[in-house]
């Protein structure tokens, strides 16, 4: 399995996708909402005596992650189901352009709106943030691109269900993972005992199902402000390979799918 069209062709499907999810004007809503939420954390913050660019910074981080992992799984699962359901899909895949190829580009021009969606929240937190008198930590921008893989994962994952499920039923089913995946912890783990039948399939979970704990890294930036260099890049090397195999699996099961 190879993508035998050219590059451009994948930054043109990636182009008008992205400009066709700006028409549904998520991120003017994104900027509404997360103004808002971050004026009702500052606020908030106002009488949290001492920590109050703290309160910004948590609040910012946790609506930066739980709208963008909206976007990705809520729009995500629609991206190529809709396709196939249109048959719009039939009319792009009858040109020069392999199902591999319309894959990566659909799937680049989520993930613009995904990094913009990022970008656009993260620098809202960040200037509350350091109006308040936070400093910068470059544990904040290892959050962030946790964030943004995170999400991406997520994306892949909503992908693969929706090509063998319908869409109700693949955003259940990666919602389900993607709280799973936070709540099936080392600490969660430690409560059973491994010789259990149950300790012993958790202490498996993550080797075939996602563990978002890895990713989440807020604490650590919120109170212990510290974390090694050598954690940091295992837990995105950790990520980068679970999304290149989602990536290859999807690529895999869409290219022998049937779409009549």
């Amino acid at each position: 399995m190879f993508v035998t069209c050219k590059d451009h062709k994948i930054l043109t499907v990636a182009y008008y996708t992205f400009q066709a999810l700006l028409k549904s004007r998520v991120l003017f809503h994104i900027i509404l909402i997360g103004l808002l939420l971050l004026f009702i954390s500052f606020v908030a913050g106002e009488f949290a005596f001492g920590i109050a660019e703290r309160v910004v910074l948590d609040f910012g981080l946790g609506t930066l992650s739980l709208s963008t992992m909206a976007i990705s799984i809520l729009m995500g699962a629609g991206l190529i189901s809709d396709e196939i359901e249109s048959r719009t899909i039939y009319m792009t895949l009858s040109r020069p352009i392999s199902r591999v190829s319309f894959l990566l580009g659909k799937s680049l021009g989520m993930g613009f709106l995904l990094i913009s969606n990022v970008v656009i929240s993260s620098s809202l937190t960040l200037g509350f943030y350091i109006y308040l008198g936070g400093e910068l930590n470059p544990l904040i921008f290892w959050n962030i691109l946790y964030t943004i893989l995170e999400a991406l994962i997520c994306l892949f994952i909503v992908m693969l269900f929706s090509l063998v499920a319908n869409k109700a039923l693949s955003v259940i089913f990666t919602f389900f993972l993607y709280l799973s995946g936070h709540a099936v912890n080392d600490e969660f783990i430690e409560k059973f005992s491994l010789s259990s039948p149950m300790g012993f399939l958790l202490e498996k979970y993550h080797y075939l199902f996602p563990g978002f704990h890895k990713l989440n890294i807020k604490n650590f930036l919120l109170y212990q402000k510290d974390l090694e260099f050598n954690f940091l890049l295992k837990t995105l090397g950790y990520g980068f390979f679970y999304l290149l195999a989602l990536v290859l699996l999807v690529c895999f099961v869409f290219e022998r799918k049937d779409l009549d």
